[in-house]
């Protein structure tokens, strides 16, 4: 049975018009269920303005009922318009959302009267940013329940190699079928499954973040977009490790809510907290290094462990008197952003990139009111402790759902050392406040602090 998102959007618009932005939701229409593919001639003569379609794929093989997904797309296209099918990224499907593959995009949308994405979030991501170039209407078909990206008018690019999230095109309409969901690799669907563990520690970063004074737009009408059927995915860990199909649509469900809930205010706060710093370090030493990156919702899963021992730690031992420290001098900041990415950065670009973005948030840090914050502590933390779920909750349902929970389980595998690194070095690339900037802001993030982090994740059996 398909499920009905209109009062998923409707509860967007609404969320979207509370934070001024009225008119920003661009997502008209979502189909979710057994038959969402059978909707795409109808989609997109709702929206083409010309017979001329472009599809957007990658080279990954992907299929329906044991068919050729891309093939049958077009198929079904061949009776509404003229379909041009446009290939991006190598033969191997490792497609990165960089500046070169963007422009091959939006050139091939041309005078198209649509632009319709089939492949990976990735992808999806590429052809926002085309659409948005080129101004052609884009629909998207979701090809597995991987990521949360489909649904938001936002995308993960890479600039000078660092991973940025930016303003994009919606999609005006979003097919999420679950035969496709199904046909997909296993490892994708654990992957958002994985991906999905973030709603157990990213919301307590945002609340962090408006708590001690750096993020007023903080709202939980926004988590509630999405937050009030966790403990049902919690539950169905298993069900989703074996692909029912009522757990497939229940997770792309909380996927594309919680994608919408991330574009109601035009950030990924929602979702994004210390978890997805790791992951995006990891992505970025991986490229950095000529390497293929991993999947993102899987390592986010690894890091979601991880994020949960870290706010374990610091809720149960951060002295509010150290809120006062002072911040670390402009040049000592730059010195330790240049020291984290210098294995992988030797031009220099990316410490850079990551380096105002640090300096900024000490700024704002040194800035705040912070014997305010020492004094309104004990409230905020009982409140921040009631919002992250415990890293033995966490690693349990990734283990049920057949995801990883260690860095030496991801696929490319994560040494050691790397994984270390990430996680140690993960505050010094955005300018978002998160546990781990008030850890190092407050003496709680030495290297024994890291070591304590990852003894406590192989407790539970994940971490390293």
């Amino acid at each position: 049975m398909s499920h009905d998102l209109r009062s998923d959007l409707k509860a967007t618009r609404r969320v979207a018009a509370e934070h001024g932005r009225d008119g920003t939701i661009g997502l008209q229409r979502i189909a979710l269920g057994p038959d969402a593919l059978d909707h795409l001639p109808a989609a997109v003569s709702r929206v083409a303005r010309s017979e001329r379609l472009v599809i957007l794929e990658d080279a990954t093989p992907m299929t329906v009922d044991n068919a050729d997904l891309k093939e049958r797309s077009a198929e079904l296209l061949a009776a509404v318009g003229t379909p041009h099918r446009v290939v991006l990224g190598p033969p191997d499907g490792a497609l990165h959302a960089d500046a070169d593959v963007i422009a091959v995009a939006a050139a091939a949308a041309g005078d198209a009267g649509c632009l319709v994405a089939v492949g990976s979030g990735t992808l999806t991501d590429v052809a926002k940013e085309a659409s948005r170039i080129s101004g052609v209407p884009l629909v998207a078909v979701q090809t597995a329940a991987s990521v949360n990206g489909y649904a938001d008018g936002m995308a993960v690019i890479l600039k000078d190699g660092v991973k940025r999230t930016v303003p994009s095109a919606w999609p005006v309409e979003l097919l999420v079928d679950t035969r496709v969901l199904a046909d997909a690799p296993e490892a994708l669907t654990r992957s958002g499954f994985a991906e999905m563990m973030a709603m157990f520690t990213a919301p307590a970063d945002w609340r962090l973040a408006a708590g001690v004074g750096l993020d007023p737009r903080y709202d939980p009408k926004v988590i509630d977009l999405f937050r009030s059927r966790g403990d049902e995915l919690l539950t169905a860990a298993s069900q989703v490790g074996a692909r029912r199909p009522e757990a497939l649509q229940l997770l792309g469900l909380l996927l594309t809510q919680s994608g919408l809930a991330m574009g109601a205010v035009g950030r990924t706060a929602p979702l994004s907290g210390t978890e997805h710093l790791i992951s995006h370090l990891l992505d970025m030493s991986a490229v950095a290094a000529g390497g293929r990156a991993g999947l993102h919702g899987a390592q986010v899963g690894v890091a979601a462990v991880i994020a949960a021992c870290l706010w374990e730690r610091v809720l149960d031992r951060l002295d509010p008197a150290r809120l006062l420290d002072s911040p670390p001098p402009a040049d000592l900041a730059e010195e330790l952003v240049e020291k984290a990415f210098a294995g992988i950065d030797p031009g220099g670009a990316m410490a850079r990139e990551c380096s105002r973005d640090f300096q900024s948030k000490l700024t704002s840090w040194a800035a705040l009111d912070r014997a305010r914050v020492a004094a309104e502590w004990s409230s905020l933390r009982s409140e921040l402790k009631e919002m992250v779920r415990s890293p033995e909750m966490i690693a349990a349902a990734l283990t049920e759902a057949g995801a990883p929970t260690r860095f030496s389980q991801l696929e490319p595998s994560v040494d050691a050392e790397r994984a270390r690194w990430a996680v140690s070095s993960c505050h010094l690339m955005r300018d978002r406040f998160t546990v781990v900037d008030l850890a190092f802001l407050t003496g709680g993030w030495t290297e024994e602090d890291v070591d304590a982090v990852l003894e406590r994740a192989e407790g539970v059996g994940a971490g390293l």
